[in-house]
């Protein structure tokens, strides 16, 4: 099933019994936090939800985005377009016991696209929250271009120079 729409919530075990797909496009403005960290709120970003059960028998809910993003470039602080392109995958676990107990197996094979999160209680999680995590996570660290157009120091000159005058005057009384 393909719906155009995003549930406002789900309940993790749910969508995975009944193997939920959905897809949309959600404004840039719809994510406030995201917001912030770009230089225009302007454009789309295209979000898939698709809920199954994990090989262990836990719900998983992967979540795909596509979007051009505008941030500030770092190096010129001029703006640049980020392309994500990014898909990830949580296996709700039933408690933090559980949790702690898959972390401390810190298995170096791990699928670095896949995390596990305690279910919350009540089992209902909020998908635009969900969904702008993701897509924050997903932003470069620092912002870039691949090659930027930098100004051109301008040549040190003498007289540009904060002791030039200074420099003349000792000259002229001397005391070199």
């Amino acid at each position: 099933m393909l719906s155009a729409d995003l549930p406002e919530s789900f309940d993790p075990d749910v969508i995975a019994r009944e193997h939920l797909a959905v897809a949309a496009d959600v404004p840039v403005s719809d994510f406030p936090r995201l917001a912030d960290l770009l230089t225009s709120s302007k454009g789309v970003v295209r979000v898939t939800l698709k809920a199954s059960m994990s090989a262990d028998r836990r719900p998983a809910t992967t979540i795909g985005l596509v979007a051009a993003l505008e941030q500030s470039c770092q190096r010129c602080l001029q703006p640049v377009t980020v392309i994500i392109d990014h898909e990830h995958t949580v296996e709700w676990v039933a408690d933090e016991a559980e949790l702690a107990r898959l972390d401390a197996l810190d298995d170096e094979s791990a699928d670095p696209d896949r995390e596990f999160m305690p279910m919350p209680v009540p089992p209902r999680v909020q998908t635009m929250v969900l969904v702008e995590d993701e897509l924050i996570l997903s932003l470069p660290i620092v912002p870039r271009h691949e090659v930027c157009a930098l100004p051109e120091a301008a040549p040190d000159q003498a007289e540009d120079h904060p002791f030039a005058a200074l420099a003349q005057l000792k000259s002229a009384k001397g005391l070199n």
